[in-house]
């Protein structure tokens, strides 16, 4: 209990008052308007519809699957999603809606992606602790427009109590959205005939390694020979924890990134609170990932981020996006042939362990 508060309180006095964000319907964004950039991202949630276009933090096994169109200001920085403030939204200022598409079947939900397919594989995005439903959406929005994603965009909205106190809600939540989860990649890898690459941010990671460890139990092959690879950004795991997951997922992905940071405070808050050593997100030393085909990117030496706590640099930070954000850089990240990036103008330096992990150090 003492553990709880404490975190609640840090969590409070570090993230203060901050209005959270919503969701701002706004169909007057002209598809003609060429200075405004457009992200279609797929939806499926396990939070209970509040509103025509918005969920709340309530849980239910109904999966709601959805397609969300974001429009993106050509005023826009890397690594902020730019927030109506007031009551008058402007698109060529603000992050915005401009259309919801909701699908009542899984049938009529793979339909709809189908006739988006492209040739690009299809990426997924978790979102973290602490995120609303439109926290998460927009999220995705800004790093998807910031490292010019191409292929189809997906996110899972688990619920997520949105409150700095809810640390506990949010770890029964993950366990809670597996099933929903599993079912939107089935759907996804159903309708897709490209690969799929998982993205998740914080406990969002804990969250994706369960369910890939519960569809390899099950035998649900097909699913998981469509995930291409599987990136975390500040991963909130126990470092055993997640060798135990890895041991019972095959086939495991053959492309698994882990962008870590020791500046991480919201990580070390979590180390605290559950009173167990290093979270994966902090990890230092691939030595500790011994016999699992990981790569650590280490990116403590990014320091313009604006999240206070150090816990989305990969997602915030403009330095680091326009790295990721060059096509040959990402191809180096994503090299299975780790050998094969050496001398990449990406990495500053490899570190070579003679058990499969490598870690990958960052610099600006």
């Amino acid at each position: 209990m003492i553990r709880h508060l404490i975190m609640g309180l840090a969590l409070g006095l570090v993230l203060g008052c901050t209005p959270r964000g919503e969701i701002v319907l706004y169909p007057q964004v002209s598809q003609n308007d060429t200075s405004v950039s457009l992200q279609q991202i797929f939806i499926a949630t396990t939070r209970q519809k509040e509103g025509a276009h918005e969920f709340n933090a309530l849980r239910t096994s109904q999966v709601s699957l959805a397609r969300y169109d974001i429009s993106v200001p050509p005023t826009h920085t890397l690594g902020r999603v730019e927030w109506p403030q007031d009551d008058t939204p402007d698109p060529s200022q603000h992050f915005l809606t401009r259309d919801i598409q909701t699908y009542e079947t899984r049938g009529d939900f793979r339909t709809a992606v189908r006739s988006s397919i492209s040739t690009e594989d299809a990426v997924v995005f978790v979102h973290g602790y602490n995120n609303t439903f439109a926290e998460g959406l927009y999220r995705f929005a800004q790093i998807a427009q910031d490292v010019n994603i191409t292929g189809q965009k997906f996110h899972y909205a688990w619920p997520s109590s949105g409150d700095a106190r809810g640390y506990i809600h949010d770890r029964d939540s993950v366990l809670f959205a597996r099933d929903g989860f599993e079912q939107f990649l089935d759907d996804i890898a159903a309708a897709n005939p490209n690969g799929v690459y998982l993205v998740a941010h914080s406990i969002g990671s804990a969250l994706t390694m369960e369910t890939l460890r519960q569809a390899s139990i099950k035998g649900n092959t097909k699913l998981l020979s469509a995930i291409r690879g599987v990136i975390f950004i500040s991963p909130d795991i126990d470092v055993n924890v997640f060798l135990m997951q890895m041991r019972r997922i095959t086939p495991a992905p053959e492309q698994f990134l882990i962008f870590a940071s020791q500046r991480d405070i919201a990580l070390r808050l979590s180390s605290f609170i559950t009173g167990s050593g290093k979270r994966l997100g902090l990890i230092d030393n691939p030595e500790k990932l011994r016999n699992v085909n990981v790569d650590l990117i280490d990116i403590t030496s990014f320091t313009d981020s604006t999240d206070i706590l150090n816990h989305s640099v990969a997602a915030t930070s403009p330095t680091l996006l326009a790295i990721l954000s060059n096509p040959d850089h990402m191809r180096d990240l994503l090299d299975t042939q780790k050998t094969a990036r050496r001398g990449s103008n990406v990495v500053s330096r490899i570190v070579q362990t003679a058990n499969d992990a490598t870690q990958i150090i960052l610099n600006p």
